[in-house]
């Protein structure tokens, strides 16, 4: 027994002591990226706010802030020593999340203990800084033009913030278990964070993934919640029940927003459904009849502490990592808005919650589907909402949040939005508290390109090819289509060929034309239908990625799909076998589509010849990306910072686009390359500026 003690030790002392070695190389590593990036800044600049840049740029890779950058405010008393001062700030998640950064880096490329005490200093310096800027006087001192900018964001979208962070960076090693407190700073929820060298290792070194949620529940909101844990099953995982205090509820909603709500099929419908209004008419009518009416919480969790209470049968909930609100996001929802815009006493609410914690990864996806699945009941939720957390779709989100298509009229560049929950795009709306801020969201994200994940479906399906399955009606087609396509990993180009295709499917829908000036009462099978005709009979060369480009449809395409449109129409209705009482039932058997393509363009005198000059060349996409990245490798850095200018004293550009353009600037002083979301944002600016900013 003592042999084994004595190899136990060894092996956790031979492990402590690579993890330190690791550390240790890490800490020289990132003080020598840092002086390189002030090398190739030209001017030698701060080593304080290369620092900032570096760690903004790994927090950014994992999606723990967004666009972020870097602003250096420091003011001094009259006897030199810092009054306030931040960093560098990031304005993110719909302009409802504001992140403060103060640095405190020492630069030795070794790693030491940060103590407590300069922690606290530093977080205080941001947070009197945040108190300045909620004053709004700014008369009072001399501020750098990029701070101005900041000050400006500041009041501009203040009304929006839900949250700031005051986020620490440092390439100090602070001590496990300092604690973090919730502050105020006028009506905003101040949360500090700490990222020191541990921490910006970990995700350094881990490819990139987001850090899972940690909470100390006791220290951090000063709550003790007792639990009941059921034995750990054979498959993998145990149960807990818990009676949680909807005061908790509303504060981890307030603490870490969405993010508890990532792997919930829907978001908060707001209170627009029947049992959303219910649950808010509770709160504020029969609080202490809450916990009996509700039908509660599940949750999972990849981690938990529990600490055994010997006078009682339970214990007390101490630590959760990884949590998830798998089902009741709308009651979590409810709390937090019920207590933010009614100013709800949540004192008699409570809810109770079941968290099954799953240690093994590769299950996670599963269990939570069927969680998910099994448990959905108040709101209802179709076969459709199960698979939202599927790899596939949240990659399609992301894309969607990052690909700008260019301006039809004007100079505002715009997005189609993926909504891969239902609800997701009204509860991104109603998070804009303001008037200029809801249409400032729907002037970026219009509803005319909104896309669901049952649209998404319909749209490829019709294109390539099976109209025969978009006519079984929305589940069964998009049931189709995840089972031929969910495996794959989507990219930017798919995104944007979906979102061209959408463009003609949509021309199609207005092209055939609503009742009574409609050419029929079968629009929704002739669209799909016409739409794979004419992919098929174009020999799938119709340019996508230019109809993406152009963000319309030209004139040729749109007389040729009437055309096709036309005659589908009239097939469909004709040619009907006699077994078939309805055109519908026909138009769902794959015979109806094999009988169709029998009808070649010359039987119905359409002319493709007209629209050969929309096809795409083999090596169009090839030439269009480098001749996009050329164009934008030409410019100088003193071009860029020449478009910003123009930009900000046009307003032509805006708060993402000039932020982009920072970006930009700063991996060409440090000759990094571009990212392909920073090319995509260039060529928009570019094209803006090209079409007539620069002669204003």
């Amino acid at each position: 027994m003592q042999k084994k003690i004595r190899r136990m030790k060894m092996r956790i002392s031979i492990m402590a002591t690579k993890a330190n070695a690791e550390l240790n190389n890490f800490a020289g590593f990132l003080a020598q990226e840092v002086s390189e990036s002030m090398r190739q800044s030209g001017n030698g600049g701060f080593r304080e706010a290369a620092f900032t840049q570096l760690a903004i740029e790994y927090l950014t890779d994992v999606n723990e802030t967004g666009n972020a950058r870097v602003c250096t405010a420091v003011h001094r008393t009259k006897s030199g020593s810092r009054l306030r001062q931040i960093n560098g700030y990031g304005l993110w998640d719909n302009y409802e999340t504001l992140d403060i950064f103060i640095a405190d880096y020492n630069g030795t490329g070794i790693p030491y203990v940060l103590e407590k005490s300069s922690t606290t200093a530093s977080i205080n310096l941001a947070l009197k800084y945040l108190n300045y800027m909620n004053k709004g006087d700014f008369n009072a001192t001399e501020d750098a033009a990029e701070e101005r900018e900041f000050q400006q964001n500041f009041i501009s979208l203040k009304e929006n913030l839900l949250r700031v962070r005051i986020i620490l960076l440092t390439d100090g090693i602070v001590r496990k278990g300092m604690k973090t407190e919730k502050m105020h700073a006028g009506d905003l929820s101040v949360f500090t964070e700490i990222w020191d060298l541990e921490r910006i290792f970990q995700i350094w070194s881990s490819q990139r993934k987001r850090e899972a949620i940690e909470i100390n529940i006791p220290e951090r909101f000063a709550q003790k919640i007792r639990c009941l844990s059921i034995e750990r099953s054979k498959k993998g995982y145990i149960s807990y029940l818990s009676i949680v205090p909807g005061q908790l509820l509303a504060d981890l909603y307030d603490a870490y927003g969405s993010r508890l709500l990532e792997q919930n099929v829907r978001v908060y419908l707001q209170n627009l459904g029947k049992v959303n209004k219910e649950i808010r008419r509770t709160i504020l009518e029969s609080p202490e009849m809450f916990l009996a009416y509700n039908n509660g919480i599940s949750a999972t969790a990849t981690q938990l502490t529990v600490i055994n209470d010997e006078s009682s049968e339970t214990g007390i909930l101490k630590y959760i990592k990884g949590l998830q609100i798998v089902n009741g996001g709308q009651t979590t929802s409810s709390i937090y808005y019920a207590r933010k815009k009614d100013r709800a006493d949540l004192s008699q609410v409570y809810v109770q919650m079941k968290i099954t914690l799953i240690d093994d990864d590769s299950q996670m996806e599963k269990v939570v589907a069927r969680i998910s699945k099994y448990a959905n009941s108040q709101n209802k939720v179709s076969e459709t909402d199960f698979s939202s957390n599927q790899a596939f779709h949240i990659t399609l989100e992301e894309l969607s949040r990052t690909t700008w298509a260019s301006p039809v009229t004007g100079y505002q560049q715009t997005r189609w939005y993926y909504e891969r929950v239902k609800g997701q795009y009204k509860e991104e709306i109603n998070k804009a508290h303001t008037s200029k801020g809801k249409t400032d969201f729907k002037d970026r994200n219009p509803p005319h390109q909104v896309v669901r994940k049952e649209e998404f479906a319909k749209f490829r399906n019709a294109w390539y090819q099976a109209p025969y399955v978009v006519a079984r009606g929305s589940q069964k087609n998009y049931l189709h289509f995840i089972e031929a396509e969910g495996k794959r990993t989507p990219t930017r180009e798919y995104f944007k060929e979906t979102a061209a295709i959408a463009l003609l499917f949509n021309a199609g829908e207005r092209l055939y034309g609503r009742k009574p000036l409609a050419m029929g009462d079968l629009r929704y099978l002739a669209v799909p239908y016409a739409l794979a005709w004419l992919n098929y009979y174009t020999e799938g060369k119709i340019d996508l990625q230019e109809i993406w480009h152009q963000q319309v449809i030209p004139e040729e395409l749109e007389a040729v799909l009437q055309d096709v449109l036309m005659n589908v129409n009239q097939y469909l209705q004709d040619k009907k076998p006699a077994e078939y009482a309805l055109v519908s039932e026909w138009a769902k058997r794959e015979i109806c589509w094999q009988e169709l393509k029998r009808y070649a363009p010359k039987n119905w005198g359409i002319a493709l010849l007209s629209i050969r000059h929309l096809y795409r060349k083999d090596d169009d996409k090839t030439t269009t990306d480098e001749g996009a990245l050329n164009a934008i490798s030409d410019l100088s850095i003193e071009e860029w910072e020449k478009i910003e200018q123009i930009g900000k004293e046009t307003g032509r550009l805006t708060l993402i686009q000039t932020g982009a353009i920072s970006n930009i600037i700063n991996n060409l002083r440090r000759q990094k390359p571009l990212t392909e979301q920073m090319v995509e944002m260039a060529a928009g600016i570019l094209q803006i500026y090209n079409g007539g900013m620069r002669r204003r």
